[in-house]
């Protein structure tokens, strides 16, 4: 279970980064029995599931490594490793589910637990990022750099997410630093003035 955040400063927009994945990865996929909205409440500590949510193999690798990406967007999944890593080093904003992790064969693979996120900012400013030209084979397009909020409604947690009912997960630049030390495997960090979509944000 995570400890309690506090107050401290705002590092900056390049110091904060996006929890994804590698973009060519075929690392263990797994299909998560959960529903889409159920996925993102799990994800956004908004729900304690009263059993183990099943996790099955799908795709990719037959044996997973720290990190398990599944079919849904949302939910994270990690070892024990992982989980020992976030306790040593204080980390907060983030609380555990209980998984059940099945193989290929249907064999349950120990040692792994669903990730959620209890740390908050404010929603999303999309009117902040910048149209920039992307050259691609089939011709120039356009994408939006940067993912940005109010730096004030930030709780000061080392795992957040914004307010508004998204996917994104945000880390600030010791959890990036202290993942990579360890060599956690199938995650990616973006920091959130590099962050590029490919679409237009419709103004609220």
């Amino acid at each position: 279970m995570d400890s309690k955040s506090t107050s401290r400063p705002f590092p900056g927009f390049d110091r904060i980064f996006e929890v994804g994945e590698p973009g060519n990865s075929k690392a263990f996929r797994g299909n998560i029995d959960v529903t889409r909205d159920e996925a993102f409440a799990l994800m956004r500590a908004e729900m304690q599931p009263p059993h183990p949510i099943t996790v099955k193999w799908t795709m990719g690798r037959t044996q997973p490594v720290e990190v398990i990406r599944t079919t849904l967007v949302a939910p994270l999944i990690v070892a024990d490793s992982v989980v020992q890593l976030l306790r040593s080093h204080g980390f907060t904003g983030w609380s555990l589910y209980e998984v059940s992790v099945r193989d290929k064969q249907g064999q349950v693979i120990p040692g792994y637990s669903g990730l959620a996120v209890t740390g908050r900012c404010g929603n999303i400013d999309w009117s902040q990022s910048i149209e920039v030209p992307r050259i691609r084979p089939t011709g120039t397009f356009p994408v939006w750099k940067g993912l940005f909020f109010d730096p004030a409604s930030w709780d000061g947690s080392d795992f957040f997410m914004p307010s508004e009912r998204s996917g994104y997960v945000l880390v600030v630049e010791e959890v990036k630093k202290a993942f990579e030390r360890a060599k956690i495997r199938n995650v990616d960090f973006t920091p959130l003035d590099q962050f590029e979509r490919s679409w237009k944000a419709q103004p609220v």
